[in-house]
């Protein structure tokens, strides 16, 4: 759902329980993995930037998404990462219970690893 909603917390108070407790595992994860993520709302959606996107959510009609931006990553554990359609740089899922929590954790400490150094990190 794209939402005016100013802030993360908000766009999740919007949320039914599920999806909303769904949100705030994958939020923590996000910030685990990367503290130095700047999270706000872009487009709509729940985002964390750190030296451009990094991550995003979203609660669609259907289910859930969480945007991971190094598509090498998510194309690299797609077979490992659950009960989920892979796309580009998009997870989508019913329930947080389909992911596979171990390989997203993974995905997103390599994926913030790489925009510590900057847009000229290497890319593995």
């Amino acid at each position: 759902m794209k939402s005016n909603a100013g802030t993360v917390s908000a766009y999740f108070e919007l949320l039914p329980s599920d999806r909303r407790k769904a949100f705030e595992t994958l939020r923590a994860m996000i910030e685990k993995a990367a503290p130095h993520a700047k999270g706000s709302m872009k487009i709509g959606f729940p985002s964390w930037e750190a030296n451009g996107p990094l991550f995003a959510l979203a609660s669609r009609q259907f289910g859930m998404e969480l945007y991971v931006a190094e598509a090498d990553l998510v194309a690299k554990r797609k077979k490992t990462l659950g009960d989920a359609e892979i796309g580009t740089t998009c997870i989508r899922f019913k329930r947080i219970e389909d992911l596979n929590l171990a390989i997203v954790e993974a995905l997103m400490v390599e994926a913030a690893d790489r925009r510590k150094g900057g847009p000229t990190a290497p890319r593995a």
